[in-house]
């Protein structure tokens, strides 16, 4: 349970031992990047905030110090502050203890959710339909669509169906599965998203989202994200200013707490 709306962001930056220092920053036209004597992290690029712009000469400088711009109001600094948190919690090796599932049919959140919201609706007594809520614009929610009534909430709307984020205050409290878009840590809305979706089953999706404790604390059940697989791979594709996406350079894995397994067990 968070204490207050800074306080998830803390945890994560807490974690960081203070002696991990930077080797490289990237930021390209989709993706930021991060490389640490830890790891490597990576987040998608949110534009938007205030024109702050982001600070030189970090290589040497602790991965914890950079991880704190996470919490800008300039998103395209956080969005390499969440970068920062990834190159230390995103790393394999600390994922096990997480609950990472390794032998997942599916990583990908829109083909395993999908049974998931046809269990629920066959849970339904009264003849209606679960409800879906997802925080930005994604593919393929047709198979989601089969089973559940799902409405899609969007800053910059993309479809005429879209609804704007500010549904998410009526929308959320009700709904049976909500699933967020990782970007949401670097523009601030994820506390007060996971504090509306207690009820729901939720899950955080894509190359920005965090795997780590205080996540799955703050009320996540399910993570569908990244870790970087090929560092240098990654680099050179960041800083051509490509899409990750597609591109080899990441792994998507799953992790989930022990509600999330439960929700895929059955």
């Amino acid at each position: 349970m968070m204490t207050d709306a800074w306080s998830l962001y803390d945890q994560m930056i807490a974690q960081i031992p203070e002696d991990v220092l930077v080797r490289h920053v990237a930021m390209g036209a989709h993706h930021c990047l991060v490389e640490a004597e830890c790891g490597t992290g990576v987040a998608a690029l949110h534009r938007g905030g205030v024109r702050l712009r982001m600070e030189r000469g970090w290589v040497g400088r602790p991965l914890r110090e950079l991880a704190t711009c996470a919490k800008s109001w300039d998103f395209e600094v956080a969005s390499t502050g969440v970068a920062a948190l990834n190159a230390w919690h995103n790393q394999l090796g600390r994922l096990d203890a997480l609950g990472l599932i390794r032998d997942a049919e599916s990583t990908d959140p829109f083909v395993f959710l999908a049974p998931i919201a046809a269990r629920m609706a066959a849970e339904k007594n009264d003849g209606s339909r679960p409800r879906a809520v997802v925080v930005g614009h994604f593919p393929h929610l047709g198979a989601i669509a089969e089973h559940a009534n799902v409405s899609v909430l969007e800053r910059a709307s993309r479809a005429d169906t879209d609804l704007p984020d500010t549904a998410c205050e009526y929308l959320l409290p009700d709904a049976d599965l909500v699933v967020m878009t990782g970007m949401t840590l670097a523009n601030k809305t994820m506390p007060r998203l996971l504090e509306l979706s207690r009820g729901a089953l939720t899950c955080v999706v894509g190359p920005s989202a965090t795997i780590c404790a205080p996540v799955f604390e703050a009320g996540v059940d399910l993570v569908a994200g990244s870790v970087v697989a090929d560092a240098a791979l990654a680099r050179e594709v960041v800083t051509c200013g490509a899409p990750l996406h597609g591109s080899g350079a990441l792994e998507h894995v799953l992790a989930a707490t022990l509600c999330g397994r439960a929700a895929l067990a059955r």
